[in-house]
C-alpha cells in the first residue's frame, strides 16, 4: 500500500524570531460533521468582536503552532481491491489533535471540553488519534457538503477509507495545536535583510547539520499583488548558529497578481519531487489558496525535513505501507505595517476607545435584530457584510489580520500602554485566562 500525506505547520515569528502565542485561530473552519475535541479552542474567523458572545473562546496564549490540515491519502496495492482490518495511529508530540474525520479514539491530555478547560499545553504534552479497524478500497462516498475547505482535498484519485461506525471519506483528516517551536527561526538581521537559523531538539541535531531543501519567501500586498522569492536550499548548523541571510526586499515591479499562478506552480513542483502525485499537490495547494495566496503578509513556506515531522508527528500504519509526508512549514512574519497599526491603537485614548465600542455594540445589533448571533457566531462574514458601522479603532485591529489577537495580546506584553489594556477589555479579546504569562526576560 501506498500512503501520502500532506499538511501544514504554522507560526508566528516576531522580528527577533521568537514565536508568539495565542493563535488558535482558524483561518477556513472545516464543516459541521467533523469531529473536534472542544467547539471552544479554536477561534472563529469571524470580525465581530468576541465580548458579544458569551463564552466565545479566546487565545490561549500556549499555542505556538497550529498544524493545518493534515490529510491521508491511501492507494491499494497491485492486484488489490480492498484492504481490512487497517489501523492508523497519529500522535503530536507538544499538541492537542484537535478536529479530525472519519470517528477517532482521541487522548488529549488538559482537554476538559464540558468545562471549558484547556491547558497548560507544554512541550512534554502527547495528544495522540487512533483510528482502529478501517476498510480501505471502493467503500462509498462521504458527507454531503460543499465547503472549499473540504470538497479540494477530495478532488484526488485514492481509495476511500470507512470506520466500523459507518463513516466514510476520501482520506484520514486531523489538525492540531501545538506549544513548540518551527525548526526555523527567522529574524531581522538589517539592512532589508533576514537571518535564518535552526532550532531544533537535541535528538534531531546530533548530526551538526540541519537541510532544508525548497523556501520560499512571500509578500502579499493589500492590494493582493503578490512578491516572491525561491531561496536555495539551506545547510544549517544543527545547533541554531551560523545564520543563513537572505534579502528581504522586494521592489514596487516585484508585485503582480500574475506571480500568484507562478508561486503556485513552483511549489506544486516541488511538492510532486517530494512524492505526492500532482492531483495529491494541487489539492493541497486549492485547499488553502485564500491563507497561501490571497492573504495580505509577509510569509516564509518551506518544505519541512521528514526527520522533523516524524519526530513531533509521529505515525504508525499496522499494514506494510509506503508513506511519503510532505510537509509545509509556514511561519508569518510580523511586518513594519503590522507593528505601526498596534502603536496606532496605543495612542488611542481610553475614552475613545470606550465610545467606540459601545457604538459598534449598539450598530451591531441594531442591524442583527432579525438575525440570528449563531449566523455569525458559525461564519467568516465582515461586519461590513451587516452594514454595521465600524469605528476607526476596531478598523485598525482588523487591519493586523488573521493572528490579530495574539499580535495585540503580545504587544500588551512587551509595550504596555494604556490603551491597550482599555481596547483589549473593550471587545474582550483577553487571552485564556487561567494561563497566565511570565514576566521572563524577552
Amino acid at each position: 500500500m501506498i500512503v501520502h500525506e500532506w499538511g501544514t505547520f504554522t507560526s508566528l515569528q516576531d522580528e527577533s524570531g521568537r514565536a508568539i502565542g495565542g493563535i488558535n485561530t482558524d483561518d477556513e473552519p472545516v464543516p459541521g460533521f467533523v469531529h473536534r475535541l472542544s467547539s471552544s479552542l479554536l477561534q472563529s474567523p469571524t470580525e465581530v468582536p468576541p465580548i458579544f458572545f458569551q463564552g466565545a473562546p479566546a487565545c490561549h496564549p500556549d499555542v505556538t503552532m497550529r498544524l493545518e490540515t493534515p490529510v491521508l491519502y491511501f492507494h491499494l496495492p497491485p492486484g488489490r481491491n480492498a484492504l481490512h482490518r487497517v489501523n492508523v495511529t497519529a500522535q503530536f508530540r507538544g499538541g492537542w489533535l484537535t478536529e479530525f474525520y472519519p470517528a477517532a479514539l482521541a487522548d488529549a491530555p488538559g482537554v476538559q471540553d464540558r468545562a471549558r478547560s484547556f491547558g497548560p499545553l507544554r512541550a512534554d504534552t502527547v495528544g495522540t488519534l487512533a483510528w482502529r479497524n478501517l476498510d480501505v478500497g471502493d467503500v462509498g462516498l462521504g458527507p454531503q457538503t460543499n465547503e472549499h475547505v473540504w470538497t479540494s482535498p477530495r478532488d484526488v484519485t485514492s481509495a476511500s477509507v470507512r470506520t466500523d461506525g459507518g463513516e466514510i471519506e476520501k482520506f484520514l483528516f486531523y489538525r492540531g495545536v501545538a506549544h513548540i517551536d518551527a525548526p526555523l527561526a527567522v529574524s531581522h538581521a538589517g539592512a532589508a535583510r533576514l537571518a535564518l537559523r535552526a532550532q531544533l531538539p537535541a535528538e534531531l541535531a546530533t548530526s551538526g547539520v540541519f537541510e532544508v531543501r525548497s523556501l520560499w519567501l512571500v509578500d502579499i500586498a493589500p492590494t493582493g499583488g503578490i512578491a516572491f522569492r525561491v531561496l536555495p536550499t539551506l545547510t544549517l548548523d544543527a545547533a541554531g548558529g551560523r545564520p543563513a541571510t537572505i534579502s528581504a526586499e522586494f521592489a514596487p515591479g516585484d508585485y503582480s497578481e500574475n506571480n500568484r499562478a507562478k508561486l503556485e506552480d513552483s511549489l506544486q513542483q516541488a511538492l510532486v519531487v517530494e512524492g505526492l502525485f500532482d492531483d495529491e499537490a494541487r489539492a493541497l495547494l486549492n485547499t488553502w489558496e485564500l491563507s497561501y495566496f490571497k492573504s495580505p503578509g509577509l510569509r516564509l513556506f518551506f518544505l519541512v525535513p521528514r526527520t522533523w515531522t516524524d519526530h513531533y508527528l509521529p505515525l504508525a500504519v499496522s499494514t506494510p505501507a509506503q508513506i511519503v509526508r510532505a510537509m509545509v512549514g509556514r511561519i508569518e512574519l510580523v511586518t513594519p505595517r503590522q507593528r505601526d497599526t498596534l502603536a496606532r491603537i496605543g495612542e488611542l485614548s481610553t475614552a475613545q476607545i470606550d465610545a467606540e465600542a459601545q457604538r459598534l455594540h449598539d450598530s451591531f445589533y441594531d442591524r442583527l435584530r432579525n438575525r440570528s448571533p449563531d449566523d455569525v457566531d458559525r461564519g467568516a462574514e465582515s461586519l461590513a457584510a451587516y452594514g454595521t458601522f465600524v469605528p476607526k479603532s476596531y478598523q485598525l485591529y482588523l487591519e493586523l489580520g488573521r493572528f490579530r489577537n495574539a499580535l495585540l495580546l503580545d504587544e500588551a506584553r512587551w509595550r504596555p500602554r494604556p490603551a491597550l489594556d482599555a481596547f483589549i477589555a473593550a471587545y474582550g479579546l483577553e487571552g485564556y485566562a487561567s494561563v497566565s504569562f511570565t514576566a521572563e526576560a524577552r
